[in-house]
């Protein structure tokens, strides 16, 4: 188990309408994110974070036209601190595999229920899998 935290941010105001176009194609396959709430928790990790096996990973999905034949999205079950020093709640790693925020591996999206959270915040991940910590740089990436 591991427990990184990050300060919410707010990168881009797409992500609920993005949501509600994808989430429909998504929970079909992977229906336990059924519930969410339209929109990401933006997080800016404190230590860097690759997912390498995430715990589903979609077919591609035809959810915008200017994704061809459609967009890849990988899920990992985490529980989220939102904000810190709040209840664990059941949330999931969001990676959209056409998001320009995967460049920086400490750029986070978390989909979960309705949270009151707001930009600033500070929150943590609880993520309960094996994990690698690997020197690189000035930190540690980890690595699932």
């Amino acid at each position: 188990m591991i427990r990184i935290e990050g300060e919410c941010q707010s990168w881009c105001k797409a992500g609920s309408d993005n949501l509600k176009k994808q989430l429909p194609h998504i929970i079909g396959d992977f229906p336990e994110i059924n519930g969410c709430h339209f929109g990401t928790i933006n997080l800016y990790l404190d230590k860097p974070l690759i997912v390498v096996s995430p715990d589903h990973r979609t077919k591609p999905v035809p959810w915008d036209p200017s994704f061809g034949v459609g967009e890849i999205f990988d899920f990992l079950r985490i529980e989220i601190e939102a904000p810190v020093g709040s209840s664990h709640v059941q949330a999931w790693l969001y990676i959209p595999h056409g998001s320009p925020h995967r460049i920086d591996i400490r750029k986070h999206e978390v989909i979960t229920t309705k949270l009151n959270v707001s930009e600033g915040n500070r929150c943590a991940i609880i993520i309960n899998k094996q994990t690698v910590e690997l020197p690189y740089m000035k930190g540690y990436y980890f690595v699932i």
